[in-house]
C-alpha cells in the first residue's frame, strides 16, 4: 500500500511497480490511497507493507503510530529517489521493498 496526499499521483508508480514485479516473478499487488482513507483500508484488506510518499512524510510518525495496531504490517517512507514512474526508478523501489519483506 502506497498513502500520499489524495491517492491519485501515487497510482501511477503503484502500476509501474506491479509491472517491474511481475517482470521479475514476483506477484504483487500495489494500492495508493490518500492519507484520509488508508486505515478503512488496512482494516478490511491485509497488507504486507505500507509505504508514505514523500510528498507527506512529514505525516510519517502518525501513521506510523496508526498503523502499530496491524500485526506484521511494515510502514516505512518511500525514498524520494525512489519515487517516479520510470523503470529504473521503479525497479530501485522494488528492490528497497523486497529488502524490507525479506529482512
Amino acid at each position: 500500500m502506497f498513502v500520499c496526499a489524495g491517492g491519485m499521483s501515487t497510482t501511477i508508480t503503484a502500476k509501474k511497480l506491479e509491472e517491474i514485479s511481475k517482470e521479475n516473478g514476483v506477484a504483487m499487488t500495489v494500492n495508493a490511497f490518500g492519507a484520509s482513507g488508508y486505515l478503512r483500508q488496512l482494516e478490511t484488506e491485509q497488507y504486507d507493507v505500507l509505504l508514505v510518499a514523500p510528498q507527506i512524510r512529514h505525516r510519517f510518525d502518525a501513521i506510523k503510530e496508526e498503523c502499530a495496531k496491524f500485526e506484521d504490517l511494515i510502514v516505512d517512507k518511500i525514498p524520494p529517489n525512489m519515487y517516479a514512474p520510470m523503470d529504473p526508478i521503479v525497479k530501485k523501489l522494488f528492490d528497497y521493498i523486497m529488502a524490507k519483506i525479506n529482512a
